[in-house]
């Protein structure tokens, strides 16, 4: 019996069944804290650990369903042991919490990496006019305005790289409609490290321009 068989034995024995996409399977998805922790203020409470079979590869961004709950693929990856696939394990986050925004960059229409949260402020190089001889500024000048995203949680798809040149966009969807933030070049990016954020990064970006878009469903 190899590793993989006798993982697999384990999830079909003691995992719940579990939807992504068009298949069945089992699975485990546990919360990620301590016992008796009330999530509240706990990081990462309402976050839930998946593992899941080698066979069935989640992808970020979609919906796994078990026990009648609904969940968004938030990071995912497979496990291997000598060149073997084991298992797939993931960071999912309940629809009910991560419902509000889903954060992704796209370069040409397609997402290349996706952040668990992100905050956006304006900023304008408006200055004052300061007239001949005076000490104080008589008015203040109009300056153009940029955009500064900082991402957290920033996740790249398999492949991508972040420090690829060109310009991007950050795409905020919710459910009534989606920011973007198009003409964006990022400015710094910092991995967080330790165990729980693996390959997780923040990174600050500047945006030339914001638009709305409403949802099609609104």
């Amino acid at each position: 019996m190899t590793r993989r068989t006798e993982a697999e034995a384990i999830l079909a024995r003691y995992g719940s069944d579990t939807v992504f996409g068009s298949e069945t399977f089992p699975a485990f998805i546990r919360p990620m804290r301590f016992q008796g922790e009330t999530g509240k203020d706990v990081p990462g409470a309402l976050l839930c650990s998946y593992v899941g079979p080698a066979a069935h590869k989640l992808s970020v961004g979609g919906t796994v369903t078990s026990g009648g709950a609904d969940y968004t693929v938030k990071r995912c990856e497979t496990v291997l042991l000598g060149g073997e696939e084991l298992f797939v394990r993931a960071v999912l986050a309940p629809l009910s919490a991560s419902a509000e925004t889903d954060v992704r960059l796209e370069r040409n229409g397609k997402a290349f990496a996706h952040a668990e949260s992100y905050t956006a402020q304006a900023i304008s190089n408006a200055e004052g006019v300061v007239p001949w001889g005076e000490r104080f500024p008589a008015e203040i000048a109009e300056g153009t305005v940029t955009w500064k995203i900082t991402l957290k949680g920033l996740r790249a798809e398999t492949g991508a790289d972040l420090f690829s040149p060109g310009a991007f966009d950050i795409a905020a969807e919710r459910k009534d409609g989606t920011t973007i933030y198009s003409g964006c070049r990022w400015t710094l990016l910092r991995n967080t490290g330790g165990p729980a954020a693996e390959n997780s990064c923040i990174m600050e970006t500047l945006a030339a321009e914001r638009r709305e878009v409403a949802s099609a469903n609104g």
